[in-house]
């Protein structure tokens, strides 16, 4: 990849990467991370001397480069085994047009990445949000939106992370504001 495309003028987006490594992927342990050739708050000496990891500590927005793909490895805390999966963005991606206000956003799920794309939502407009009947997929705490799975492919659509006892209390109240037992 050359780096004059990733950074091309077009490719120049206001978008963010987002994680929630503790809260949406317990039980592992971030070792590493990359969005496209971004390297984060670090220089790139820094993390060819090894004083930093790639990706370290960045998550956030602002116009950046669309990443064309998105590098994670992570370790397995309970088997020590150490994990790493490279998903290829440039076709799951859309548009540099379509992508302003999204979020990239990953997670680990029984050792499993899974990457998604949040959009760009307004809470009292409804903008995105998820329509009637349609099944909520993502990350915890973005089920009310229209989230799409970029990977894996054919995963069917199911909320993964976040805190486990808070959202079955959440579906319990749903339940009962619906009149199910």
């Amino acid at each position: 990849m050359s780096t004059q495309h990733a950074c091309s003028e077009d490719r120049m987006v206001f978008h963010s990467l987002g994680y929630q490594y503790n809260l949406d992927s317990p039980g592992t342990e971030l070792i590493d991370c990359l969005y496209g050739e971004m390297l984060g708050k670090h220089t790139r000496h820094e993390v060819e001397t090894g004083q930093a990891r790639r990706g370290e500590c960045f998550k956030g927005g602002g116009t950046m480069p669309m990443g064309d793909f998105l590098y994670v490895k992570w370790r397995d805390k309970a088997t020590g085994k150490e994990y790493e999966d490279r998903v290829d963005l440039k076709s799951r991606l859309p548009s540099p047009k379509d992508m302003f206000g999204q979020t990239v956003y990953f997670l680990v799920d029984d050792n499993q990445l899974f990457v998604y794309l949040i959009p760009d939502s307004d809470i009292e407009g409804k903008r995105n949000h998820l329509p009637p009947g349609k099944p909520a997929n993502g990350p915890d705490g973005w089920d009310y939106l229209d989230v799409k799975t970029l990977y894996p492919d054919n995963s069917p659509p199911k909320v993964r992370g976040g805190n486990v006892k808070w959202r079955a209390q959440r579906d319990a109240a749903k339940k009962k504001e619906d009149g199910q037992p």
